[in-house]
């Protein structure tokens, strides 16, 4: 007796339950790439470029920031940043009392928030970094200027403020003039019944719930698919 092969009509019927389950591979996959590139285009990031020409030397530093491309009336926004100290040239050895400012734009309106290095905190030398530190500025309809139903269009700028120690014989601190630079911009809006439908506010940090809904109706879809799939089919007679 020959033994059958699993090619034979059990390798048949493993193809055609694959088959039947493809639809549902594709769907896993285009809610991957669809999360994927929705995620891409909620937030806004980049990288300021500051310095300064200094009587004994030159500064150059970098600043990295992220925050929500949309932000609502009623939430916090929070900006994430982190400073870095690309280069200290000449007298400059090291930076001291620095801190990250960060300002809201909207029209005539400005919000603005700080954070500084704690009392006891440390010297920052070339190729040194501080942060991500968090910028948390609340929006009302007093500070952004928005009644119920407008929006506008904000931009954002970040402000480094420091002092410099001199060294090479000079031993001197300065305070380093104060440096500004655009830091992208974001859309702000003020729900017209003065309450969001689709965002809200956990920690301080406004948090987007169309992922939630999206992927809540992907999973009764895919319950669906499986469902029917598994729905047994009755059986052809053979005359």
């Amino acid at each position: 007796m020959f033994q059958k092969s699993g090619y034979g009509r059990d390798g048949v019927t493993k193809r055609a339950k694959f088959k039947r389950f493809l639809p549902l591979l594709l769907v896993v996959v285009l809610l991957i790439q669809s999360q994927r590139t929705y995620a891409a285009v909620q937030s806004t990031s980049g990288t300021v470029h500051l310095g300064n020409t200094l009587q004994y030397g030159a500064t150059a530093y970098s600043v990295e920031y992220s925050y929500p491309s949309t932000a609502e009336v009623g939430t916090s926004l929070t900006i994430a940043l982190t400073l870095h100290v690309d280069s200290l040239t000449g007298l400059v050895e090291y930076i001291y009392n620095y801190q990250l400012i960060a300002k809201v734009f909207i029209g005539a309106n400005v919000l603005d928030g700080n954070a500084s290095m704690a009392s006891n905190g440390t010297f920052l030398y070339p190729g040194s970094s501080w942060g991500p530190i968090n910028v948390t500025l609340p929006l009302t309809a007093e500070n952004t200027g928005l009644a119920k139903g407008a929006s506008a269009n904000a931009t954002v700028s970040v402000t480094l403020m420091d002092g410099v120690y001199y060294g090479g014989g000079l031993v001197v601190y300065n305070t380093e003039p104060a440096m500004e630079g655009a830091a992208g911009s974001l859309a702000i809006r003020n729900p017209a019944d003065g309450t969001s439908a689709t965002t809200s506010q956990i920690n301080g940090q406004t948090q987007n719930n169309l992922p939630y809904a999206f992927f809540a109706s992907a999973a009764v879809l895919m319950l669906i698919v499986v469902v029917l799939q598994s729905w047994p089919r009755p059986s052809r007679q053979v005359k």
